[in-house]
């Protein structure tokens, strides 16, 4: 009989301390989802973000990747990190510049000459806390990524100055900036849908559109449009966030284990972003695309024509900070 109380106080004593054990490695164990972007050099970094926590943790913290806006497009997938649906999201700022008005900066035309003076004023001082104001929406910017320098292209012309795009059909966003901007240009700009593009370059519903290199490669509107003009008219970053509380919830150990990732992964996804764009423009030219550089007078010419037609000054209207976008166009960072 005392054997068998024996057995059984230390079975009971062995299945307490596994009940009790078991919660506390689960909880352990931290795994944020991240909605992230579809182009080459996001993935990538992504892929890295994801493999250096896991090693600086043990695997106690880790990511699940939503790659090529699998969760949802970039409005939705903001929206739902806001609300602490999903934890992390890599977007670009003109779906989300509504909510925070100062973002409508990136809607401006020739803000940066090259991707390395972007990156100086991501990483300034002054851009990072004009940036910060994604806080007022419970959100904790990780990083600034490259989207890219948006680009023309179209079938009947090899653009170079305004003038050559003179009623020409033109995809655009649904952006008041955007329409404005093309419109002064002198193009005929038709807000569409994004994945209704290539059907409607084949088709001849639309003339020409505009995005970055590796959208233009990805979507294969290069097989619909014979002139890539290098205007880099616009240039897009990519946001990469968190929500808060669930960053102030992260133990000290996984916080730094992500910040310290992080750094590592944008490194990667500035510079691969920037060597994909020079594969592309060789990749293009092989398969007989006619890629056109322009030359900083004719880039001028844009800008000047921007200026006259008040595209800046539509800009500042929508800014709570106006008085920004001169900082960055007079490259005081």
């Amino acid at each position: 009989m005392k054997k068998f109380n024996l057995t059984v106080l230390c079975a009971a004593i062995a299945s307490v301390t596994l009940w009790c054990s078991a919660p506390a490695n689960a909880e352990d164990k931290v795994v944020l989802q991240f909605a992230n972007v579809a182009n080459q050099s996001g993935k990538e970094a992504g892929a890295l973000l994801k493999k250096l926590v896991v090693e600086k943790t043990g695997g106690t913290l880790d990511i699940n990747l939503y790659n090529d806006n699998s969760y949802g497009d970039d409005r939705v997938a903001t929206e739902s990190v806001i609300l602490g649906e999903i934890d992390m999201v890599n977007t670009p700022t003109s779906p989300i510049a509504n909510m925070m008005p100062n973002l409508y900066l990136y809607d401006a035309p020739f803000l940066f000459d090259d991707s390395d003076q972007a990156f100086k004023w991501f990483d300034s001082e002054t851009g990072q806390k004009v940036n910060s104001v994604v806080q007022t929406k419970g959100l904790k910017l990780l990083a600034v990524w490259q989207n890219g320098f948006r680009h023309y292209t179209n079938n009947k012309v090899a653009v170079k100055l305004p003038k050559d795009i003179a009623n020409q059909k033109l995809r655009t966003m649904e952006n008041e900036i955007q329409l404005a901007m093309w419109k002064n240009w002198g193009a005929n700009p038709t807000p569409m849908a994004f994945t209704e593009v290539l059907s409607a370059l084949q088709q001849g519903t639309i003339d020409a559109q505009e995005n970055p290199l590796a959208l233009i490669d990805s979507n294969h509107f290069y097989e619909a449009q014979k002139y890539i003009s290098l205007t880099g008219h616009v240039y897009g970053p990519h946001f990469v966030m968190i929500n808060q509380e669930k960053f102030d919830s992260l133990s000290e150990d996984h916080q730094k284990a992500l910040l310290d990732a992080i750094v590592e992964a944008t490194k990667l996804q500035r510079s691969r972003a920037v060597e994909i764009d020079n594969e592309l423009i060789t990749k293009f030219r092989n398969l007989g695309n006619e890629v056109i550089e322009l030359t900083p007078d004719e880039k001028a010419v844009w800008r000047q024509q921007a200026i006259d037609g008040k595209v800046y000054d539509l800009v500042k209207e929508k800014m709570d900070n106006p008085e920004i976008l001169d900082i960055v166009l007079q490259r005081k960072y």
